[in-house]
C-alpha cells in the first residue's frame, strides 16, 4: 500500500512537471498541491510551486516553497539556484548571494550560478568580483550569451573596449537581434574610434527598441561626438518622445542644444532630466553649467550645490564651478574623484585626442629641458601622473628604473601595456611621493600640475622623495600672478609663484622658461616648463 502511494505521487509529479513545461500552469499547480496533501514531505512539489510563484513574479512566496524544499533536500544545487532567483526578485540580494555561493561550493563550474552571483555582485558595486565571476561563467559555458553581454558591458564601462568588443561580438553571433548587446557593442566601437560602425550598430539597437530612452540617448551622444549635431538633436528628441522619463535622453538633448548654442533650450532639457531623476548629480551639474553659460550665477550656484549634495566626492567638479562664478572658495586642487572620473572616461581615446587634436608635445618639451640641465642616465625615475605613458619613451633611456603613478586606473592599465615601466600603479600623487623618501633621482610631471592649485604639498613631497642632486621637471599653464583657475577647470601658475614655492621646499631653479605644450580652440595655450634641483 505504501509503495503504491509513493508510485502515485511519483507519477503525479511527473505529470505535473510535464504540464508545467507545456505551459499548463493551472494543472501543474493543482497536481503539486494534491501531492503535498498526500505527502507533505515531498520536496519536488514545493520546488514546482516555487517555480510557478517565480513565473508569477511572487518572489517571497517562491522563497517560502524553495525553503521548504531545501529543508528536505539541503544539498540539491538546483534548489539553491532557484532560491537565489526568488531572493533576487524579493530584493534580498545578500541572501541571494549566499545561495549562489552554496551552488558553487557543490559545483564550482556551474555557469549559471557564476552568472547570477556576478549580477548580484555588480548590483552591490563589487565590480572586480563581478567581472571575475562573469569570466568563470564564460569559461564554464563559452556560449553563455547573457554572461558575454554583461562582461562586455562592464569592460566597456571600465575602458577595456577592445576586449569588451570581442565578448559583445560573440554574444551577437549567438543572438543577432539583441538590442542590449547591440547598444553595448556600439559603445565599445565608439570608444575604439570606429565611429561609422558604432553609429550603425547603435541605430540598430534603437530600431529594435525605439521606446528605450537610454539607447536613443547613446545614439544621440555618438552623433554629437561625430559632429552631426542636427542628427544628434533629432535622435535625442525622438528618445525623449519615446521615453519621457529617461533622464539620459533629456540630458543628451540638452547637451546637443548646448553645442548648438541654444542655452535656454539646454536648460529646459536639463530641468526635465532633473525632474525625471531628482537624485541624479549629473543632471544638476548640467543645469549649473548651462546657467553659468547664460550668466545666471545665482541659479548656477544653486545647481552646483545640488550636485555636490548628491555627489559629495564631486566627480563632476562642482566645487570648481562654484569657484569659477565666485560662489565658493578656490579649491587647493581639483577633486580626486573628478580627475579620476575624467581620465577613466577619456582613457581609450586619450592619446589620439591629445596628440592628434591638441598637438600635445609636453614629452618633447620636457625631454629638451632635461637634456639642457644635465643629469645623465642610469637614474631612478618617477613619472608623476603618468597617464597612458606618453612620457615613458622619453624617460626610459635615462632610467635604471622607471616607475609611474596616476589617479586613473584606466590610464594606469594603458601605461602598463606599453611595457616600458618597471612598476606602475593607481594612486594619489602627493601621498605616493610621501611614502618614498629619498627614492628618486628624477621626478617628472607632464601636464599634471594643471589639476593642482596650491603646489606647496607636491613641492614638499617631491623634495623629500628626491635624492641629493635630484631633479623635478614639470610643465604648467602660465598665469600672470600666483595661481588661478581657468574656464576649463585647469589651474595656471605664474613664474614668480613657482620660484617662491620651489624655494620654500628647498629646491633651486635650474630652468624656468615659457613653453607651449598644447593647443586649444586652434590657439596655443601659454605655459611654462621648469626643472628644479635638490
Amino acid at each position: 500500500m505504501g509503495q503504491a502511494r509513493r508510485l502515485d505521487v511519483a507519477e503525479a509529479f511527473a505529470q505535473a512537471m510535464r504540464a508545467y513545461e507545456d505551459g499548463g500552469t493551472c494543472l501543474a499547480r493543482r497536481l503539486a498541491r494534491e501531492i503535498l496533501d498526500v505527502e507533505p514531505g515531498f520536496g519536488g512539489a514545493h520546488y514546482l510551486l516555487g517555480l510557478l510563484a517565480l513565473d508569477a513574479g511572487r518572489g517571497n512566496r517562491a522563497a517560502e516553497h524553495f525553503a521548504a524544499a531545501i529543508a528536505i533536500t539541503p544539498d540539491a544545487s538546483v534548489l539553491h539556484l532557484a532560491m537565489g532567483r526568488a531572493l533576487e526578485m524579493s530584493g534580498s540580494l545578500n541572501s541571494a548571494i549566499v545561495h549562489y555561493r552554496a551552488v558553487l561550493s557543490r559545483e564550482p563550474g556551474h555557469a549559471e550560478a557564476h552568472f547570477r552571483l556576478a549580477e548580484m555582485l555588480r548590483q552591490r558595486g563589487r565590480r572586480g568580483e563581478a567581472i571575475t565571476h562573469f569570466r568563470h561563467a564564460i569559461a564554464a559555458s563559452p556560449d553563455h550569451a547573457e554572461a558575454l553581454n554583461a562582461l562586455g558591458a562592464m569592460l566597456q564601462e571600465d575602458g577595456a573596449s577592445t576586449e569588451a568588443a570581442e565578448h559583445l561580438r560573440h554574444a551577437l553571433r549567438l543572438r543577432p537581434d539583441w538590442p542590449a548587446a547591440l547598444n553595448n557593442f556600439g559603445l565599445a566601437l565608439q570608444d575604439l574610434g570606429r565611429m561609422e560602425d558604432a553609429l550603425a550598430v547603435l541605430a540598430g539597437a534603437v530600431e529594435l527598441r525605439p521606446a528605450h530612452g537610454g539607447f536613443g540617448a547613446n545614439l544621440a551622444a555618438a552623433l554629437r561626438r561625430a559632429g552631426r549635431l542636427d542628427d544628434s538633436r533629432t535622435a535625442a528628441e525622438r528618445a525623449t518622445r519615446a521615453d519621457p522619463r529617461s533622464a539620459d535622453a533629456w540630458i543628451e538633448l540638452g547637451l546637443t542644444r548646448q553645442a548648438q548654442g541654444h542655452h535656454d533650450g539646454a536648460v529646459a532639457a536639463f530641468d526635465r532630466a532633473a525632474a525625471a531623476a531628482p537624485d541624479l548629480a549629473r543632471a544638476h551639474f548640467c543645469i549649473a553649467e548651462a546657467r553659468r553659460a547664460l550668466g545666471q550665477k545665482d541659479r548656477a550656484a544653486r545647481a552646483y550645490r545640488r550636485c555636490l549634495d548628491r555627489d559629495p566626492e564631486d566627480r563632476f567638479g562642482a566645487a570648481l564651478g562654484l569657484a569659477l562664478i565666485g560662489a565658493g572658495p578656490l579649491p587647493a586642487k581639483a577633486p580626486d574623484a573628478y580627475v579620476r572620473q575624467l581620465f577613466d572616461d577619456y582613457a581609450e581615446r586619450f592619446d589620439t585626442a591629445l596628440v592628434g587634436k591638441l598637438d600635445y608635445c609636453a614629452p618633447a618639451v620636457l625631454g629638451d629641458a632635461l637634456a639642457r640641465t644635465g643629469g645623465g642616465s642610469g637614474l631612478a625615475v618617477f613619472d608623476a601622473g603618468c597617464g597612458t605613458g606618453l612620457m615613458a619613451p622619453v624617460l626610459k633611456p635615462l632610467a635604471a628604473s622607471l616607475e609611474g603613478v596616476d589617479l586613473s586606473p584606466q590610464m594606469v592599465a594603458r601605461a602598463a601595456a606599453r611595457g616600458l615601466y618597471d612598476a606602475v600603479s593607481a594612486g594619489e600623487l602627493v601621498a605616493t611621493l610621501e611614502q618614498r623618501p629619498g627614492a628618486f633621482d628624477l621626478v617628472v610631471a607632464a601636464d599634471v600640475l594643471v589639476y593642482l592649485g596650491d603646489l606647496a604639498p607636491v613641492m614638499a613631497a617631491t623634495a623629500a622623495a628626491l635624492r641629493p642632486g635630484g631633479r623635478f621637471a614639470f610643465t604648467v599653464e602660465r598665469a600672470d600672478d600666483g595661481f588661478v583657475l581657468g574656464a576649463k577647470s585647469r589651474y595656471a601658475h605664474s613664474g614668480g609663484y613657482l620660484r617662491d614655492e620651489a624655494a620654500a621646499a628647498g629646491l633651486s631653479v635650474l630652468l624656468l622658461e615659457p613653453a607651449v605644450t598644447r593647443r586649444d580652440g586652434g590657439a596655443d595655450v601659454p605655459g611654462l616648463v621648469a626643472v628644479l634641483g635638490r
